[in-house]
């Protein structure tokens, strides 16, 4: 299975964590079968690291090997990799990481998340979910390692809402599917139920969530990927994709965002937001629709 676009230019940003030595799995697992480059980053904190003006020359080297480390880990395994190591402070390593990618002309961002809850992050300035709300390119989120065996995208579920977002969210989820001959992509709609003040109410009706479902499997079709469909029975749609990918034993979600920042995502509850923090599966935002 090959889509006509895969993920050729990679920003894999580092701390050293759980998290981001799960993100550099991801990364082997989507670069290693391609001609794909990958610019390792680690983000010097200068809140943390910069004493009395000058670089505590102990940290810096750790840094460098931090770096270096992590570039020949992606080198043994086949996949192109170069380094760099950039000054922020704690304000602006999510900004440090977009101007990076936006340089480098990205076309994927990969970062570990700790997994922070809504309120959490909300106060605590979450690195992936402020790099989510400053670049525009899809951003693959990884919380953890696997429990054996290697990190693997290849069953992919794919949530789409319709409209704007099914283009982008088919588009990244054909170029995960194109870095392996045997993926299986799977389409899955929640079919909304608002309830709204004054007795409003909306309930979207089959046809609807068919036509949605439709059009994304067509999506896929152009970049030369098949996949299967399904509609779910309205509920909470984050909680209702982690059973779905539960159900489905998938390896990866993608979905489509608004990329709204922190607050905005609690205050109108962002999906994407919210499966960042009911999941454990790595989590692929599209770009920006």
């Amino acid at each position: 299975m090959k889509g006509e676009k895969s993920f050729d230019r990679i920003v894999l940003a580092t701390d050293g964590s759980e998290g981001a030595q799960a993100a550099v799995l991801a990364t082997i697992d989507l670069a290693r079968f391609s001609s794909a480059l990958v610019r390792v980053v680690h983000i010097w904190n200068l809140e943390l690291h910069h004493r009395h003006g000058a670089w505590d020359v102990e940290l810096r080297g750790e840094a460098e090997r931090l770096v270096q480390d992590t570039a020949d880990q992606l080198t043994r395994a086949g996949v192109m990799a170069e380094k760099e190591i950039f000054r922020a402070d704690n304000k602006h390593i999510a900004a440090s990481i977009a101007l990076i990618a936006r340089d480098f002309g990205a076309d994927l961002v990969v970062i570990g998340s700790r997994g922070l809850s809504d309120w959490k992050s909300l106060f605590e300035h979450s690195v992936s979910h402020d790099v989510l709300a400053s670049v525009d390119c899809p951003v693959l989120i990884v919380r953890s390692l696997p429990v054996e065996g290697a990190l693997t995208t290849r069953r992919i579920l794919v949530a789409i809402a319709g409209g704007a977002d099914v283009a982008p969210a088919a588009k990244a989820a054909a170029a995960v599917a194109s870095a392996h001959d045997s993926s299986e992509v799977k389409v899955v709609h929640v079919l909304q139920s608002i309830i709204g003040a004054q007795g409003y109410a909306y309930f979207e009706n089959e046809e609807e969530a068919e036509a949605a479902l439709e059009e994304a499997v067509a999506q896929l079709k152009t970049h030369g990927i098949k996949a299967l469909s399904e509609s779910i029975r309205p509920a909470p749609v984050a909680a209702a994709l982690v059973d779905a990918a539960a159900a489905w034993n998938a390896d990866l979600i993608v979905t489509g965002s608004s990329r709204m920042g922190d607050a905005g995502s609690l205050l109108l509850g962002s999906v994407s937001h919210a499966l960042l923090n009911r999941t454990n599966l790595p989590v692929l935002v599209a770009a920006r629709s």
